[in-house]
């Protein structure tokens, strides 16, 4: 990895308050600069990365009509979405010619049965996952990941809080029962030449609050815009990529920035040149108020921002995406 990329090790935020605040320090700083971390002793077993490895190349390596049979929508970040249906660039206004990667995705995996809840899915939140008939522990792994992962980013939200001059414990109601999405990005072997300007993730800063990415595999590929200079962040065992999205910039009125980043084609090509990567996607709740933290209003008590709620902060850019 760049040495860009802070790494923040999480066995030393959970050692005592003293070592919690020292290392919300250190995210401050990377997120004021940078906008990404590399996130290490996080504690997820490493079993389940593999297991999630696996059972996911086995999904990508079904024939594309079982693939089909778990067909999502773009309204709901739910089941299967083949190659070339989505240009994140366009998010930015730029015409690219589609991404080349085919995505699987769920979102929270028991939807409790009580008034919120409902409401939230009247709206159009919280829609069923779709489970494949095979791989057989597909949707055993995929739920214990989930769970891992909103775990881990609910940790990572009272460290952002610290970070921010804020209690501890200042954004756990705005995160407690958030929409959040898990995908695994399928990057397919280069068999062909992509056309001008096509890359396997074209140029975007993120949704939400934050991104828990795993990537496991040497391909690589992914890189940031530092400078005005793209700078590849390589893999590094067991560890997560974290970045913060365009509504915690909000959040902050961009005292933290989101930074634009993409996948970049790889040099070699064949069966080697093939990633998957797993992002998690951490949406606050839906009706989660998004306006200025009082730590960040410029002086005079201003903000650069209209207030809106993370529901529509994340609607409207989806959209967008998927329009090609």
């Amino acid at each position: 990895m760049t040495n860009t990329v802070p790494m923040i090790d999480l066995a030393r935020a959970r050692s005592s308050d003293t070592e919690f605040d020292a290392v919300a320090r250190q995210i401050d700083e990377a997120n004021q600069h940078v906008g990404f971390l590399a996130v290490v002793n996080h504690g997820v077993p490493q079993k389940l990365l593999d297991d999630m490895y696996d059972v996911t190349a086995e999904f990508f390596d079904l024939p594309m009509v079982e693939r089909l049979s778990v067909l999502g929508s773009r309204h709901t970040s739910r089941g299967y979405i083949p190659p070339k249906q989505r240009a994140l660039a366009r998010t930015r206004g730029i015409e690219t010619p589609a991404d080349l990667v085919e995505l699987f995705s769920i979102g929270l995996p028991e939807v409790p049965d009580d008034p919120w809840f409902r409401r939230a899915q009247d709206l159009g939140y919280f829609a069923a996952n779709q489970w494949p008939e095979h791989p057989t522990r597909f949707r055993e792994i995929w739920e214990a990941y989930y769970r891992e992962m909103s775990a881990l980013a609910f940790e990572l939200m009272q460290l952002f809080a610290v970070a921010l001059g804020l209690e501890k414990n200042w954004f756990d109601d705005k995160v407690d029962r958030p929409i959040s999405n898990l995908f695994a990005n399928h990057y397919p072997p280069l068999t062909a030449v992509p056309e001008p300007g096509q890359i396997r993730v074209g140029e975007h800063t993120d949704y939400g609050s934050l991104t828990l990415l795993y990537q496991s595999d040497a391909v690589g590929g992914l890189e940031v815009l530092l400078d005005d200079v793209w700078c590849p962040i390589e893999p590094i065992a067991g560890s997560f990529v974290v970045n913060i999205g365009d509504l915690m910039a909000r959040w902050t009125n961009d005292r933290w920035i989101s930074t634009l980043h993409r996948v970049q084609n790889p040099a070699i090509s064949g069966p080697a040149s093939r990633r998957i990567s797993f992002p998690f996607f951490c949406q606050p709740n839906y009706d989660a108020v998004i306006e200025t933290l009082p730590t960040c209003r410029q002086p005079g008590g201003t903000s650069r921002y209209s207030t809106i709620t993370a529901g529509m902060n994340v609607s409207g850019k989806t959209d967008v995406s998927f329009d090609i």
